[in-house]
């Protein structure tokens, strides 16, 4: 037993110590190989090197030798050029061999930062990559504005000849026509020049244009190129986006299960929650450009990168709707939650906000909306009435409208209302029109209220008589129109002494229940009190208008 063991244990730490010593050789071998490699770069970088020196001594020997201006102009020029570029391979050269940042150590000025040169910078992959997809079309332009010079260059040579020519046809004499002779050839070897070049071009125009592609194909091959040599790198951006983005917000809900959340949410998880969304879109853009970066993709990193700087421009632009959205999801800004707000005419609670605001109405059907919070700055919220409505009637309540129809409203929605009237005949208003049009609900209990006129030879009468038996008819015949426990009181008091009547004052209280026959009390008033006139004889007055005759004198005096 003690034996099995001890093997046991030996031949592990022989599996052990093998393990090691093939791990360090592996390990060596790497660094071995890493190291031949550098060491070969290096070598390659200093051929390199060598080839700049030369041609900087040789641009150095021309510069020495050259006697013109404009040639040594020339030669200073390159020499600046090569001796730039032979500074940077040293560099090159000194960072790649150290494998440090040696630019602490160069006694060399900082440039100066130049927007304009790093935004070029910044362009500069992004117009190279639209010049080599126009490529083609930008050499069949520059073809045929070629051609289109030459021909007129050949026309113009063309009359340049033939006036020369005619100029020749007298047979001028000796030293003019050699003159003239001269020039002729001149001009003839133009047209003949531009004629020739133009044919040249014009061959190469049909040639590219029998060669080349449909717009569709070329489309088609370019977007197969693109996505070929980028189409990875954009996924790899995309996919970098996308997987911080929503991983942040999936992390974050599984919290909020985990965490119960409270009813109403404080001014710090408001913040926390803001803050976490802001990470999350801010967090996906740099893992894009990180992505875009770590590939060398300088295409797609100036294409996000210009899109972020403009999207930051125009956010700068609209920065005060931006901090009023802000202050609106913290709750602390014009409009608040549980408040009162009016919105597109109508009165909502704003039952919660954050990224997006819920209102609600409790007394419309469908009095739901969702909404972004962006569609509430500008608007304020107040804190609701004790006794305060969400809306002025109910479904279900008899209704009269300032427009003068009447009748029980079907149906309230955030959009629409739906009142029938009696005989069934249907209108359907806009809510906000309808609120406009003050609706008075009857099915509260009401009121029908009229004045009744009688002649001023009953004033002996008028003002306890009268009433009284007035009053005393109403509630019996009203009683048996609706009801006596529908109907809650009767009113009649003499209310003024017209130019011709002495006029009443009815009033009669009726409930809710009774509100669908309106329109019948009111009708049924009139008819009782001018049913009792009649019994009583009580004369009906009607307007009077009165003439006074002028007198004789008056007549006379005028």
């Amino acid at each position: 037993m003690r034996w099995g063991i001890g093997w046991a244990i030996l031949t592990l730490a022989m599996g052990l110590m093998a393990g090691t010593v093939m791990a360090q050789t592996s390990e060596s071998r790497t660094v071995s190989a890493q190291l031949q490699s550098n060491l070969e770069s290096l070598d390659a970088l200093l051929r390199t090197i060598q080839s700049k020196e030369a041609a900087t001594a040789k641009t150095r020997q021309a510069l020495q030798e050259a006697r013109d201006e404009v040639t040594r102009a020339n030669l200073l020029e390159d020499l600046r050029e090569l001796t730039a570029e032979e500074a940077e391979l040293q560099a090159q050269f000194t960072e790649f061999a150290v494998a440090v940042d040696a630019s602490v150590f160069s006694d060399a000025p900082e440039k100066a930062f130049n927007w304009q040169e790093e935004l070029a910078s910044l362009l500069k992959p992004i117009l190279a990559e639209f010049k080599s997809a126009t490529a083609e079309s930008r050499a069949l332009g520059e073809l045929r504005g070629q051609i289109h010079e030459l021909e007129q260059l050949h026309a113009i040579a063309q009359r340049g000849a033939a006036n020369l020519e005619k100029l020749m046809a007298p047979n001028p004499s000796g030293a003019l026509r050699e003159r003239l002779e001269s020039e002729l050839r001149l001009w003839r070897q133009r047209r003949d020049d531009a004629y020739h070049q133009k044919r040249a071009l014009q061959l190469q125009l049909d040639n590219r244009l029998a060669a080349r592609k449909s717009p569709l194909d070329s489309a088609t091959q370019y977007a197969q190129t693109f996505f070929k040599t980028r189409g990875l790198n954009l996924a790899m951006g995309l996919g970098a986006f996308f997987l911080l983005f929503f991983g942040l917000r999936i992390l974050h809900a599984a919290y909020r299960k985990v965490r119960p959340s409270r009813k109403r949410a404080d001014f710090a998880t408001r913040l926390g929650a803001l803050i976490f969304h802001v990470f999350s879109v801010v967090g996906g853009l740099v893992a894009t450009l990180l992505v875009f970066n770590l590939v060398g993709d300088w295409f797609l990193l100036g294409i996000v990168t210009i899109l972020l700087i403009g999207m930051a421009w125009a956010g700068i632009k609209t920065l005060p709707q931006h901090i009023e959205t802000v202050k609106l999801v913290l709750n602390v800004g014009a409009v608040k939650e549980k408040e009162r707000l009016m919105f597109d005419d109508m009165p909502w609670q704003v039952d919660s906000i954050g990224f997006t605001v819920r209102l609600v109405n409790p007394l419309l059907s469908g009095g739901v909306q969702t909404l972004p919070v962006t569609t509430l700055v500008g608007l304020h919220s107040r804190v609701n009435g004790e006794r305060e409505e969400w809306f002025p009637c109910r479904e279900g309540d008899w209704v009269e409208l300032a427009d003068g129809h009447w009748g029980r409203v079907a149906y309230q929605t955030p959009s629409s209302v739906q009142l029938v009237e009696l005989g069934g005949s249907q209108i359907v208003y806009p809510t906000p029109a309808f609120i406009a049009l003050n609706p008075k609900v009857l099915s509260t209990n009401f009121r029908v209220s009229t004045v009744f006129g009688i002649d001023y030879r009953h004033q002996a009468a008028s003002t306890r008589e009268i009433p009284d038996l007035m009053k005393d008819r109403l509630s019996k015949a009203l009683s048996e129109l609706v009801g006596a426990e529908q109907l809650l009181n009767v009113l009649v008091v003499l209310k003024a002494a017209g130019a011709s009547s002495l006029d009443y004052a009815v009033a009669v209280d009726v409930t809710g229940a009774a509100a669908p026959q309106y329109k019948r009390i009111e009708w049924a008033i009139a008819r009782i009190l001018v049913e009792t006139c009649t019994e009583q004889g009580w004369t009906i007055p009607f307007p009077q208008l009165t003439v006074h005759p002028a007198q004789k004198n008056d007549q006379r005096r005028g």
